[in-house]
């Protein structure tokens, strides 16, 4: 919940000559005798929770469930505000981290930005200094230990194993094979709620200082744990930071941006901005790198970054990246590719546009060859791949026109007759037949794009689509509308007439 603007601003005003607001002052009193330790162990103790209850209910009953008049209303939340400032101004002036912390047990509930309630010049660093580098001690001192329990199950103490041999490896596979599944547990890495919020408040209170106390953490865990809070914009703010020299740490940005990332729409400073953090991860480790493009395959945005990222690297590290694709065998991540091929296209040279599609022509094929030589793989609809796009271009810049006629026209022929190509089981009579029309297909697309205009070809092509022995034996409805698609590819010169 939020507190409207219109009563914010008139609250924030008349904070200025407010007072104290009685009932939260006298629950902040018994905050100030805590140690450090009780704030942050806090979800641990009982009395913390029942004090961090009752600053809610106070809040809560006064900021958004008053029932009085506006004016009464703007009057209590201006003395909330000036209580709360009152900490927040001792905690800047004098170093004193507790006083923060109350500050931001109760802002956390208020979330009022820290710069409606200090000005510009009490955010300077000759100010904020003294308690920046006293929150960065308290950084520097607590590590995030993930461990099972004693008694935690096998699987669970196995994943702990993978995860730690994973870190000494640089395998982002294996290490976060741990991650995500806390992650998926429910509770995630919220588990320091106070440490969390003074995490993001030296974020907003020093960035520069914030910055450097990143340099103090080392294990992924850490990151997880202290990006997960931020906000996109927050993070893209810190992946702009060229001094960041840590793999994990950018490899943590890339994940947490692109968990947030607008799935429709690419943003193209975003796009910049991931693409300076693999420059310096690939200046870092050009082996996690490679990791780190197969790990986000399924996002449009690093996708964008990552088109962008190849056209500035030579063609030995295109051919690496490459080399580690994953061929998806599924449509639903085609979108993703296409966008990889976009944007690596738009600045790319002749020589580097034709090196990544002979490159992905080249693993698609040996993935296609070597699906035809396995026994035991079962297809019953076309294969396009993910990748489908990029053979398509592939065909129309790079294969000649008689080429692909000849290619269109050993596939017609040997689906015509693949009756009498012997295979071992009815299984892979079927896969075969729909792997040489998925081959067709994408050829089709091709043929469109050259602007073809073959006489032969259209009356071939129907005969093949209406042969209704193979049609009642192999062909579903998705497949016979690939097929539609396939002959108004071929028949394109109906689009020019009138």
């Amino acid at each position: 919940m939020e507190i409207p603007d219109l009563i914010l601003t008139q609250a924030l005003i008349k904070s200025k000559s407010s007072s104290i607001h009685l009932e939260l002052d006298c629950v902040l009193k018994k905050l100030e005798s805590k140690t450090l330790d009780d704030f942050l162990n806090g979800g641990k103790k009982e009395e913390m929770w029942i004090i961090d209850n009752e600053i809610r209910n106070i809040v809560t009953t006064n900021v958004y469930f008053n029932q009085k008049s506006e004016s009464d209303k703007v009057d209590v939340i201006a003395q909330i505000i000036f209580t709360v400032t009152e900490y927040l101004r001792k905690g800047v002036s004098s170093g004193d981290v507790r006083a923060i912390l109350i500050y931001l047990g109760v802002n956390c509930y208020l979330q009022i930005e820290i710069e409606k309630l200090l000005s510009k010049d009490e955010l300077e660093d000759i100010y904020t200094k003294s308690l920046s580098e006293k929150i960065i001690e308290i950084i520097k001192s607590i590590r995030m230990e993930t461990k099972p329990l004693p008694d935690a199950p096998f699987h669970e103490k196995e994943m702990m194993n993978e995860s730690l041999v994973g870190f000494a490896q640089s395998n982002i596979a294996k290490t976060y094979k741990l991650i995500e599944g806390i992650e998926r547990s429910g509770g995630g890495f919220h588990f320091n709620f106070l440490l969390e919020q003074l995490v993001s408040f030296l974020y907003r209170v020093n960035f520069p200082r914030f910055i450097n106390a990143l340099s103090y953490l080392q294990n992924p865990t850490d990151f997880v744990f202290y990006f997960q809070s931020f906000k996109k914009e927050e993070l893209l703010k810190i992946a702009n930071e060229s001094s960041l020299s840590n793999k994990w740490l950018n490899f943590e940005i890339i994940r947490q941006i692109v968990e947030k990332e607008d799935k429709e729409n690419i943003n193209e400073a975003e796009v910049d901005v991931l693409k300076n953090v693999l420059d310096r991860i690939e200046i870092i480790d050009f082996d996690f790198l490679k990791q780190t493009a197969k790990y986000f395959q399924r996002s449009k945005l690093f996708n964008a970054s990552l088109g962008t990222f190849l056209v500035s690297v030579n063609n030995t590290q295109i051919e690496e990246v490459v080399f580690d694709f994953i061929i998806d065998k599924y449509l639903s991540n085609i979108k993703t590719r296409d966008v990889l091929r976009e944007y690596f296209v738009k600045s790319a040279s002749d020589k580097q546009f034709d090196l990544i599609h002979i490159l992905i022509f080249n693993k698609w094929k040996n993935y296609f060859d070597n699906i035809l030589a396995t026994e035991n793989f079962y297809q019953n609809s076309l294969l396009l791949t993910d990748f489908a796009n990029f053979i398509s271009n592939y065909h129309t810049h790079l294969t000649k026109d008689n080429d692909l006629l000849t290619a269109m026209e050993s596939l017609i022929e040997k689906i015509s007759f693949i009756d009498s190509e012997w295979t071992s089981s009815n299984s892979e009579q079927i896969t075969k037949f729909h792997l040489y029309h998925s081959e067709l297909f994408l050829l089709t697309f091709a043929y469109r794009n050259k602007r073809l205009n073959n006489t032969q070809m259209l009356p071939k092509y129907e005969r093949l689509i209406c042969a209704n022995i193979q049609l009642s034996r192999y062909v579903s409805v998705e497949t016979k509308n690939y097929f539609e698609q396939g002959k108004r590819n071929i028949n394109w010169t109906k689009e020019y007439e009138v």
